[in-house]
């Protein structure tokens, strides 16, 4: 939840950055003025908010689509190099003092072209955000749980897992003369929802896949609930 909020923290304040070329652009002058007044603010602030965004969404990388990673990762470089290029007094493009102008046309050109491009990769990863949610969602919505009965079954241990995209959830499973024993959680990738993995003890207590769902953690508990089902298909 608090990766989402910084990134729109991220979004928010680029586009306060952004508005800078259009003022400037439509001579809105009290309107530049303002957004001049805020651009060193929102810069400071963009760069804190994507370095603890980045911090925050380490957990859940493994659960995220490659292009969002990418898309993220070179929007941080992109804008860091801008800052390095075009917000560097000291640092010159062309030697000579003679060039004071041509440098300050070059760097104003760089910022442009970086800017455009921060503006398409955070585009790309917005939109690549939204897909993955909605295929996370539309994977959660179509998980069919059975309600298996855990009795009679064939003694051994077995393997299952479920893969929902930003959940998955792999147990191991025993079954002891006929009755479920002991379940173990072998991996569990989720962004809220540990309390769910008590719904194992309650699989094993009621001897069903068919328990109540741990509240504030339903999706987490569709996921585990549906990889015990798939070990207990046994053939």
């Amino acid at each position: 939840m608090f990766g989402i909020i910084t990134g729109f923290v991220c979004l928010f304040c680029f586009c306060i950055l952004l508005l800078k070329a259009l003022t400037k652009r439509l001579k809105w002058q009290k309107a530049d003025n303002l957004v001049m007044k805020l651009h060193k603010p929102a810069s400071g602030l963009l760069l804190l908010g994507c370095a603890v965004h980045m911090i925050l969404i380490l957990p859940v990388i493994k659960m995220r689509h490659p292009v969002i990673l990418l898309t993220g990762f070179a929007t941080i470089v992109c804008y860091l190099l801008l800052i390095v290029f075009c917000h560097n007094r000291g640092l010159r493009l062309l030697p000579g003092d003679h060039a004071k102008k041509s440098t300050a046309a070059y760097k104003l050109i760089l910022h442009r072209i970086m800017s455009v491009i921060m503006l398409l990769l955070i585009i790309v990863h917005i939109v690549f955000y939204y897909i993955d949610l909605a295929q996370y969602n539309q994977k959660i919505a179509s998980i069919k749980l059975q309600g298996i009965e855990c009795s009679g079954l064939k003694d051994g241990t077995y393997l299952g897992e479920y893969d929902a995209g930003y959940i998955y959830a792999q147990v191991s499973v025993t079954v002891t003369d006929g009755a479920v024993t002991d379940i173990r959680l072998l991996e569990h990738r989720h962004q809220r929802g540990q309390t769910a993995e008590q719904i194992i003890n309650d699989i094993i207590t009621s001897q069903t896949t068919d328990v109540d769902a741990v509240s504030g953690a339903t999706n987490s508990s569709l996921v585990i609930k549906k990889a015990v089902e798939n070990a207990l298909n046994i053939d």
